[in-house]
Parts: C-alpha cells; sequence; structure tokens
C-alpha cells in the first residue's frame, strides 16, 4: 500500500501496488507530500519532503525490508534526484526558490533564463512594468512557447509573445516548471512549455506583507548619460502587497487571497533613455545644430553640406527645428557633441494585480479548486513605438499610453474513480484586452504639413532623419491598437493505471477570439536620408496608409493525445505518445481577409506614361469566402473562410522516449527520445494581412516637398477597394500554408553523484520544419543573352539588367518587387539545433541549494522571428515575437540566408545558488549577538554566455533585383579572418573587410552567375556575404541578494532585504553597428575609405548597478 499525504492539507491518497509492485499516483495536487509505503511483514519505508510538480505523478522506487520482530520499524529517506520515468528535460522551481532570487521586475518568466537550452538576453534592470522577455528554447523561436497557469491556457494568442501575459507576484506562486524538451503527449506546442500553478491555503492561517522599494539615490550612472555629463535618470519603483491563506474548513476546504501593487517612475527605461541620437552633422570648423534656429545661423552652420548657393531653409524644416515642447524644450533637441544628443524623459507604470484560490477536498469524491486572477495595468512610454515592433519618435514629446488588463480564471475537479482511475476535468478562461493610443502634441498643421488624414490622426507625421545613421525619429507613433483576446478552454485527462502501464487519455477543445481595432501608418511617415536633405525640405520617401480598422478573428482547437508510460521492469520504462492537433486556422466574422494566390495572376493589360505596366493585377487577389455583401468585389474570388487551401488535418506527433537505469542503487539513468511538436499559429501573421489590399491602400511618394509630402488618399469609406495605377503591395499569407512542427530528440545520462547532488550530461537537438518566413515573390529575374525575359504586358524582350528595367523582369507585373512593398508569408522555413547540455543540481540540504547549467549550442535557420536577435544599429530586439521571419537579399536562395539563427549563443553558463548562512555556536552567548549573526540568507544568479550573431547589411543593395536590402560583399581578398584582424582601434570589428556590392557599368552581374547577364548601366548587386556572419560582444552579469530575518514569534518573522541587480556594474556592450551604409565615404568600387560608426559598439545592453530594498512580515 502507497499513501500520499498532502502535508499541509492533509489530503490523503492511497494506491495499491500490482503483484510486481507497480503504482503510479497521478493528478495530485501541488504541494509537499509524505509518502508512505507499507506491506504486511516488511518495515515501512517513507518519504518526506516530495514534491509531485506541475504533472501532479509521483513515483518512488523501493526495497521494503523484513521487519523481523518489529514490524512498526519506520525507515526514512529522501527521494532519488534522478529521474527515471521518462526523457523529459526541464528545470522545477518551488516557491522558496522563487522567493529567494533576485527579480529585477519580480517576474517569474525571467527565471526561464536558468534553464538549459534557454536563449535569453540579459534582464534589462531597468525595464519598465512587468518586463516580459521573450526567448528561444533549443532552437525554437520565441513565438512558439507556451504558457499554462493553473492548467490554463495563457498565451497571448495575438501574437503568441510574453508581453501581455498575466504575471503573478512571486508571493502567490506555488511552483514553476519550465519544459524543454521531450515533454509527454499531454502537453501542447514545439517550443518551451512554461506551466506555473498560484498557491493554496492551508490547515494553519499564513501570510505576509511586503513592500519592495527603489530610488535614484541607490543606482549606479547610466554609461550613456555618464558621458555626456548628465546623472543617474530618475527610477522610483514601489511594490507592495500582501497574502493571506488558511482554512475555511479544516481538513476541507482552503482559501487564498493575495493582492500586490506597483507605482513606477522610470526615467532609466528604454523607453525613456535616448542614447547618442544623431541629430545633425558637424560640418568641420562649425557648431553644427546650436540654439540658435535662425535662417541665418543654419545657412552659416551647414554650408559646407548644403549645395552651394543655397539661400533658404525650407519653411517646413525650419518650423520643426524651432518648435518647442511644453517644457520650453526644443524638439529636435541640441546635440551635446559629434551632433548626437543622449538625455532622459520619465515613463510611468501602475499596476492592481489580485490573486484568490478556493480549495476544497470532497473525500472520495477528489477535489475541486478554482482560482481567479486579475490584473489592470496602464503605462506611459515616454518615447514612442510599440510593443509589437512598428516604429515611433525617438525623442521626447511623442510618447504611447499603453494599457493591459488580465483575467485568468481556472476550475478543476479531480476525481478518483478507484485508486488506479483518476479523472481531471477543467475549465479555463483567459481575457486579455490591450491598447496603444500615440500621443499626438504636435500637430502637422502647425509646422505647415499638408496631410489627407490629417483630420481623423491630427499629430504629427513620423519624421526620420537618416534613420540608417542612427539618425532621429520624430512624430507621432506608427500605429494605434486596441485589441481584445479571450480564450476558452475545456480539459478533461483520465488516468489508468493498469499493471505496468500508465496510460493518460486526453482532450482539449479551445476557442480563441481576437477583436482589434488597429490604424496603421495613418499618421504618414516622411523619409529624409540626410539632414542637408531635412533642410532642403527634400525627402526620400514619404508614405501613408488607409484600411478598414476593424477585425474580429475567430479560431478553434481540437487536441486529443494518449500517453503511456510503460514500466517493463523496475530498472527500464518506455514512454509512448500520441498527440493529435487539428488546430483550425483563424478566420474573420465579416470576411475582412484577403490574399494573393499566384496560380490566379492575370496582369493588367495597361502602362503608364513611361511604358511601365501599372496595377494590381485583374488576376490573383483573393478573398475570404464568409465576406459579407458590402465587402464583394467584381472580379475577386472568394474562397474559404481563412484563405487558405487546406486546414491541415494530418498533425499527429508521435513521442517516444526511455528511461533505463542500470545499476540496481538507481543513481544512473540513461535516457533519450524523440517526438513530433507542432505549433500553433498566433494570429499575428493574419493580423499583418490588415495591411494588404482590398482592405487596405498604402499610397507612396518619392521625392516629394515637406509641406506636400503625401499623395491623394482613397478615405475609409471607399475600402475594401483596389486601386488602378498602384503595384499591389501589403503582407499577405501564403494560401498552401501548413501548420509548423518540430522533431525534438534527446539523449542523457543522470547520475546522483550524492545524498542531495545529481549531475546530468546530455545531448539536445531539434528541426524545424514549416516555419513561417516573409517572401517576397515578385523578385526580378536577371536576365542575360542566353536566357531572355519577355514581359507579359508590353511583350519586350529583355536581355541586360538595369535598376529601372527591374519591375519589368518580375514574375509579376503591377506587383510590388520589394519585400517592404509586398511579401507572402509562408511556411517554408526550416532549422537545426544542435547542443551540449550539462546540469549540476544540489537540491536543499544544510542551508545550501544550488544549480548549474551550461550548454554548448548551434542552431541554424533560413530566418528567425522578430525579437530574437540585434537590430542593425547594435540594439536588442524586443520587439513583438509574432511568426514570421525576415528575409534579406536574394529571395529564393537558400545558401543566402541560411546561417546562425538571429538567438544563437554558442556557450551559455548559468549559476544560481541560496545559502542560509548557519547558526554559530559563539552566537548564542548573548543576545545581541542572536539578533545580529544569525538568520542570514544569500542568494544570486551568474550568467556568462557569447554574443549574439552580428548580420552585415547593405539597405541600398538589389535594385538591379528590384528590391532594397541585402548584404554586402566581402572586401577584395577578405574573409572572416580578415574581420576579426587588424581591428582599427575604437571599433568592434575590421569595417575595411566589407565592400558594396556595386556592379560597374557594362560588367557582368556576380550573384547571376552567368558572363552574359550584364549591367549596362550598373547598380548594386546582393552581395556575398552570409548572413550573421559574425558574433558580438560576450556578456556576464551577477545579481545578488542578501537578506536577514528577524524572529517576532514562533510563527512571525519579518525581513529585510537588499537586491543587487549587476551588482559588478558590469558594462556588457551591445552589438556594433552593423550597417555598411553608415560609412562616411567609399571608392567608386565600394570599397570603405572612411568606415565613420560601422563596426562601432555605442551602447549597452545591460543596466548599470541597480539596488533595491524590501521588507516583508510573515505570519
Amino acid at each position: 500500500e502507497v499513501v500520499a499525504e498532502n502535508t499541509a492539507t492533509g489530503e490523503r491518497r492511497t494506491v495499491v501496488t500490482d503483484e510486481s509492485g507497480n503504482y503510479v499516483l497521478a493528478s495530485l495536487l501541488p504541494g509537499t507530500y509524505q509518502v508512505t509505503i507499507s506491506a504486511h511483514g516488511f518495515a515501512s519505508a517513507q518519504y518526506s519532503g516530495i514534491h509531485p510538480g506541475i504533472s501532479g505523478t509521483v513515483t518512488i522506487n523501493t526495497i521494503l525490508k523484513v521487519a523481523g520482530a518489529k514490524s512498526e520499524i519506520m525507515v526514512t529517506d529522501t527521494p532519488p534526484l534522478v529521474q527515471s520515468s521518462s526523457a523529459e528535460i526541464g528545470m522545477f522551481l518551488d516557491s522558496s526558490t522563487l522567493s529567494a532570487m533576485p527579480l529585477p521586475t519580480r517576474n517569474f518568466l525571467q527565471l526561464a533564463a536558468l534553464a538549459p537550452g534557454v536563449s535569453m538576453p540579459l534582464t534589462d534592470n531597468r525595464a519598465i512594468g512587468r518586463n516580459s522577455v521573450n526567448f528561444s528554447v533549443n532552437g525554437a523561436r520565441n513565438g512558439q512557447n507556451n504558457l499554462q497557469i493553473n492548467g490554463v491556457d495563457a498565451n497571448d494568442i495575438s501574437a503568441h509573445d510574453f508581453y501581455s501575459v498575466a504575471i503573478p507576484a512571486p508571493e502567490s506562486i506555488s511552483e514553476v516548471a519550465v519544459k524543454t524538451s521531450m515533454y509527454d503527449a499531454s502537453v501542447g506546442g514545439a517550443g518551451g512549455s512554461v506551466q506555473l500553478v498560484t498557491r493554496s491555503g492551508t490547515n494553519s492561517l499564513h501570510g505576509n506583507v511586503y513592500e519592495y522599494f527603489r530610488n535614484t539615490a541607490l543606482n549606479a550612472n547610466d554609461p550613456n548619460l555618464k558621458a555626456v555629463g548628465l546623472g543617474p535618470p530618475v527610477l522610483r519603483r514601489n511594490v507592495y502587497g500582501a497574502t493571506l491563506g488558511g482554512p475555511i474548513r479544516r481538513n476541507r476546504a482552503f482559501f487564498f487571497l493575495s493582492y500586490q501593487g506597483t507605482r513606477e517612475a522610470n526615467g532609466a527605461t528604454d523607453q525613456s533613455l535616448y542614447k547618442s541620437v544623431l541629430i545633425a552633422p558637424v560640418p568641420p570648423g562649425s557648431p553644427g545644430l546650436t540654439d540658435d534656429r535662425s535662417q541665418a545661423a543654419l545657412l552659416q552652420n551647414f554650408q559646407t553640406i548644403l549645395p552651394m548657393g543655397t539661400t533658404s531653409i525650407d519653411p517646413t524644416a525650419l518650423a520643426l527645428l524651432n518648435t518647442k515642447l511644453s517644457d520650453g524644450r526644443f524638439l529636435i533637441p541640441t546635440p551635446q557633441q559629434d551632433g548626437r544628443v543622449t538625455g532622459t524623459t520619465l515613463s510611468t507604470y501602475h499596476e492592481e494585480q489580485l490573486n484568490t484560490n478556493v480549495d476544497i477536498h470532497l473525500g472520495t469524491r477528489g477535489s475541486l479548486d478554482a482560482k481567479f486572477f486579475f490584473a489592470d495595468a496602464p503605462e506611459f512610454w515616454a518615447l514612442g513605438g510599440t510593443a509589437i515592433g512598428f516604429s515611433g519618435s525617438g525623442l521626447p514629446g511623442f510618447g504611447t499610453q499603453r494599457q493591459i488588463n488580465n483575467r485568468l480564471l481556472s476550475v478543476q475537479w479531480v476525481h478518483p474513480f478507484t485508486s488506479g482511475t483518476v479523472n481531471e476535468a477543467r475549465v479555463g478562461y483567459n481575457f486579455l484586452r490591450t491598447s496603444e493610443v500615440p500621443q499626438e502634441s504636435i500637430r502637422d498643421s502647425d509646422v505647415g504639413i499638408s496631410r489627407p488624414t490629417a483630420d481623423a490622426f491630427p499629430g504629427l507625421s513620423l519624421i526620420l532623419l537618416a534613420r540608417n545613421s542612427g539618425g532621429a525619429s520624430i512624430g507621432t507613433s506608427g500605429v494605434t491598437l486596441q485589441g481584445s483576446s479571450p480564450s476558452l478552454s475545456l480539459v478533461d485527462v483520465l488516468s489508468l493505471q493498469r499493471a505496468k502501464h500508465s496510460l493518460r487519455l486526453g482532450a482539449e477543445f479551445r476557442h480563441y477570439r481576437w477583436d482589434f481595432h488597429a490604424n496603421v501608418n495613418s499618421y504618414g511617415e516622411i523619409d529624409f536620408p540626410a539632414f542637408d536633405q531635412f533642410l532642403l525640405g527634400k525627402s526620400d520617401f514619404s508614405g501613408i496608409g488607409v484600411g478598414l480598422s476593424d477585425r474580429n478573428l475567430r479560431a478553434n482547437d481540437y487536441d486529443f493525445f494518449a500517453q503511456d508510460d510503460w514500466k517493463l521492469s523496475h530498472k527500464l520504462t518506455l514512454n509512448l505518445g500520441l498527440r493529435y492537433e487539428l488546430d483550425l486556422p483563424p478566420h474573420d466574422t465579416k470576411g475582412r481577409i484577403g490574399g494573393f494566390d499566384p496560380t490566379l495572376y492575370k496582369p493588367r493589360m495597361e502602362v503608364d506614361a513611361n511604358g511601365l505596366p501599372v496595377g494590381p493585377p485583374i488576376g490573383g487577389i483573393v478573398m475570404a469566402g464568409n465576406a459579407i455583401s458590402q465587402y464583394s468585389l467584381p472580379g475577386v474570388p472568394k474562397v474559404s473562410d481563412s484563405v487558405l487551401k487546406s486546414i491541415d488535418p494530418n498533425n499527429f506527433g508521435p513521442r517516444v522516449g526511455f528511461a533505463w537505469s542500470p545499476m540496481d542503487s538507481g543513481r544512473l539513468v540513461v535516457r533519450g527520445g524523440y517526438g513530433i511538436f507542432y505549433s500553433r499559429s498566433s494570429f499575428f501573421y493574419l493580423g499583418w494581412d490588415f495591411l494588404s489590399p482590398p482592405f487596405y491602400a498604402g499610397f507612396d511618394s518619392l521625392g516629394q516637398s515637406f509641406a506636400h509630402p503625401f499623395p491623394n488618399a482613397l478615405p475609409e469609406d471607399q475600402l475594401p477597394a483596389l486601386v488602378p495605377g498602384n503595384p499591389l503591395s501589403g503582407y499577405t499569407m501564403d494560401r498552401n500554408n501548413r501548420t509548423p512542427y518540430f522533431q525534438h530528440f534527446n539523449t542523457s545520462v543522470q547520475y546522483q553523484v550524492a545524498r542531495d547532488t545529481a549531475l546530468q550530461v546530455a545531448y539536445v537537438g531539434s528541426r524545424g520544419i514549416r516555419l513561417f518566413r516573409q517572401l517576397a515573390v515578385n523578385q526580378a529575374r536577371i536576365a542575360g543573352r542566353n536566357h531572355s525575359i519577355t514581359n507579359g504586358v508590353t511583350g519586350e524582350v529583355i536581355t541586360t539588367n538595369t535598376p529601372e528595367n527591374a519591375s519589368l523582369r518580375a514574375p509579376y507585373q503591377g506587383v510590388g518587387t520589394d519585400p517592404f512593398q509586398f511579401s507572402l508569408n509562408q511556411t517554408s522555413g526550416q532549422s537545426t539545433y544542435h547542443s551540449l547540455q550539462i546540469t549540476l543540481n544540489h537540491r536543499a540540504s544544510h542551508g545550501v541549494e544550488l544549480r548549474a547549467a551550461y550548454t554548448f549550442s548551434k542552431s541554424i535557420d533560413d530566418a528567425t522571428s522578430a525579437g530574437g536577435g540585434a537590430f542593425s544599429d547594435g540594439s536588442l530586439d524586443r520587439s513583438s515575437g509574432g511568426d514570421a521571419g525576415s528575409v534579406l537579399g536574394n529571395q529564393f536562395s537558400a545558401r543566402a540566408n541560411r546561417g546562425l539563427s538571429d538567438f544563437d549563443r554558442t556557450h551559455r553558463f548559468v549559476l544560481n545558488g541560496v545559502w542560509d548562512i548557519p547558526k554559530f555556536s559563539w552566537t548564542s552567548s548573548s543576545r545581541a549577538r542572536q539578533i545580529l549573526f544569525s538568520n542570514w540568507q544569500l542568494s544570486g544568479i551568474v550568467i556568462a554566455m557569447s554574443g549574439l550573431p552580428v548580420d552585415i547589411i547593405d539597405p541600398a543593395a538589389g535594385n538591379l533585383y528590384g528590391f532594397f536590402g541585402a548584404r554586402p560583399s566581402w572586401a577584395s581578398g577578405a574573409n572572416h579572418r580578415t574581420a576579426t584582424s587588424n581591428i582599427p582601434r575604437g571599433y568592434y570589428f575590421n569595417p575595411f573587410a566589407f565592400a558594396l556590392p556595386i556592379v560597374q557599368p557594362n560588367q557582368p552581374i556576380p550573384s547571376a552567375q552567368d558572363p552574359t547577364a550584364l549591367a549596362p548601366e550598373g547598380g548594386n548587386d546582393v552581395g556575398n556575404l552570409g548572413r550573421n556572419v559574425l558574433r558580438g560582444p560576450s556578456q556576464t552579469n551577477v545579481d545578488f541578494s542578501v537578506a536577514k530575518r528577524f524572529s517576532v514569534s514562533e510563527f512571525k518573522n519579518f525581513e529585510l532585504r537588499a537586491d543587487f541587480f549587476n551588482v559588478l556594474n558590469q558594462a556588457n556592450r551591445s552589438n556594433p553597428i552593423s550597417d555598411i551604409t553608415v560609412a562616411e565615404s567609399f571608392d567608386p568600387s565600394g570599397r570603405i575609405l572612411s568606415p565613420g560608426d560601422f563596426g562601432r559598439s555605442l551602447s549597452f545592453d545591460s543596466s548599470p548597478r541597480i539596488v533595491q530594498l524590501a521588507l516583508k512580515l510573515t505570519f
């Protein structure tokens, strides 16, 4: 007989072993258990401190000793550390570890960094609000992780990232599991599986009251601010809360309540701090831009960069330069040095969160629990931009008001029919609402800009100054977004213990909704390549968009699984699982989904005044089959409701694993497994479709005046429409898309080297298939004498290549050729991942708990989704994960884009530990010594890792292919060794190793590998440089905590605590600037003469040392 008793609630579960001694205790509620194994005539064995974990399953192998004359003898032991039941690899954290670890924003997701196989950037200790960081697990994309809270799907279906998900306070969390490889068939998802359970009440009344406090005076200064003579930025943060839990009826019913409030004013976050922003160049002998913004001063100070004979500054530029904010500062600030400006403004964050749990034990009928989480979190980002990656102002004056609301409900009934048959039924509801509304402090009309959408959106157009060189962005954020995404989940799992088989059969239904209102690019965007062009009012590009802004997306998931853990012997267990996922593609309730089907393409047989075919084509554009009548368009066929050709019903995912203990002692375990894991796509890829015709129309212009930069835009009430004369543009999806999936595989050896210490060495790998990537399918083809191209509209036979005839060489006439004009989101991407993972785990004993994890890995793919790596200016890409990865250069060359994943880090070492300093005998000699020198606790986290890959790019390359944006070439005779040697002082890599991919007139195009493919007028090729060929600076960080507990009584104590984030004040540099066009000058062949900031690392990924103090009363 095996009895498991929850030591906090008194709940007992009893099972009887079979004739071979096999048993399983399934569906146990989280908590700490004491397990007693007994048999007539044998001494009983008792194991304490058992944590069944998130899975709720306990299996302990033991050999009972003959009792002899004293059958009542109890043998007490601790459970083994090695995992001998499955091939699963992951990490488990209980409430004591969670409360001890230093957490910068008290966000449990940040502790996922402790698990092997996880690639996560250094936590930004200055970040405002929750700071939920995305991360990659074992080669999967950061949008493929899965979050469950109390067994309920807690993901944000709108983007599948963690920015807006529910984040319970650490004091309300019972345990967290991060499963990284070969989790069983009961769990969905293709990346990491993060599972959290909130705390429950016990038979004793318990709780705490706490406050965490930060203040500017406690922190080190930011190196960027220090460099320009500014003091530390404002950082005030107060987090206060309380918990209370106890019995409603002893051993029968329990409650738990928690509340937390946050108030923060933050000038140190990236949403407040602007670093080394290029405002204006400083010509030799000139002061550059000063507080004197008169026309005469500007002409004098910039005469050497303006065309000879310039006598006036553009009136709109002059007005902007002299516009001031409400606090009296210039809208375009005066640079401090080298034409750049660094400074800070203030962002704010408030949050109220409440957690309520009720647990009822029903005796032989099992248990019933209900858990509810509530949070409202308004915040203000002082600098523009959005969490989903749309650009905004990088200078003060145009912030964004954001709001996140979370509601999460879980109701679970665990019912044991017999000791070997247990059913677990669960209902969950996850509600998430987000909004992003930009400030409109200055209007276009204030400075003389005319915009057709100004009445509905009265802000300032987003103005970009030399953005490829780290220049300023000024104006209203590019998006207004308000949306809600409720989801309902129904789950039932039946656990059966039959002889040597531990069976689980389950089904899960999920209903997703995403209702949103979004206006994208409605304020317009005006680009100036350099400051002199801005002074002259000569824009390089200007664009504006109009679209139907509402969507009501719906989707259902139908998932089924069977899992059999077959114990062939006490030494060998096989894990056999099969999961089927029918994850239906989303549809809009009114059919506002468009698409492009190349098989239906038919060009418009018209040309413009320049003899170029006009768009959009009259065939190829499709719309959802359920589009309401007012959205129907003549000549546009209606297809399926989701626009896709198939619901992809064949998603069967087998999973096979084993665990073998070759030694009788059970201290050594060999494990391994293979499985297929499908990834539910978020709605994000479909959300991009609202930027595509016929429900959206973009209007672009080149070289227009500052005062009148935009063409006339179609009124929103005339949509959907296809505007004749404009090429087809937007981001839409391929109708042949299928469900992405991963093959995961591992093998590991785990050895318990001591009673409380275990070492694991594992090989972990994965292969990603059908991954999303955004492809410009209308890339121009290269012509030559031996393979001419005949234009289907004009009939022209083309044998040479010029930037001007690129659109004529494209396969689809009247369709944009640039990825930023038109692209299809296709499930054609692939990835591979291989790693060595070594983990040392010392569980809490003698006051010490320690965990160390080292990962040596390599991840390769042909596209990485947003939010995984670094931008070309070196800053971390913290944008929304989404699904799709963009592709640079030749869109159809697998070799050109296959390289290191953007998130790849070769080496990653993490160490975390807790030490309860023991009481020394000499402290007992006096009360004062006991108070001063006892009950101290130290804890910390050490992270050391390789840098991120560096992708050298050339935004001007590729015009011979009809687009802008590729990679440069190796300079003549240069290679990787050249780039990493003879590095000039002040640079991270050798910039002279790279060159622009310029094709000289009448020379063949190198990438075409055809001597007859000539460029008579010259142009820009795509370059021969691979993707992510360099690696950025390595990074280290140490967070440290010290705590002192004071006992008030036997059951009451209070704790003083100090957290030191980046305690060593380590300055971890960001990736270097990798945009070759930042270089100041080139020779006619494209070789760099003066590199400027190309190759320099000008910013930092880590924050300076930040101190947080805390006081907690526990009873």
